[in-house]
């Protein structure tokens, strides 16, 4: 499986319970509170299974996890 936007939208809508209809690419998603960081656990294992890596702790951050946009960004940077 690769990790797309509908399929990130997908799960953030159908297994943490994100309204995807308020939100684009850039909304941030932990900024505002959208998701926590039990829900984050459960993102990462998602991402990892989707895009096909592992996900190091020193990658789990803002700048790699607070937007659609900036999620498919690190997994396309690192499939790079």
């Amino acid at each position: 499986m690769k990790l797309t936007e509908e399929s990130l939208l997908q799960f953030l809508r159908d297994e943490l319970g994100v309204d995807v209809a308020a939100i684009d690419g850039t909304t941030p998603l932990f900024s505002r509170g959208l998701i926590d960081s039990f829900a984050l656990v459960s993102l990462m294992t998602f991402v990892e299974s989707s895009a096909g890596l592992r996900i190091r702790p020193d990658e789990v951050t803002l700048d790699n996890f607070d937007s659609v946009d900036r999620i498919l960004g690190f997994v396309e940077h690192r499939a790079a």
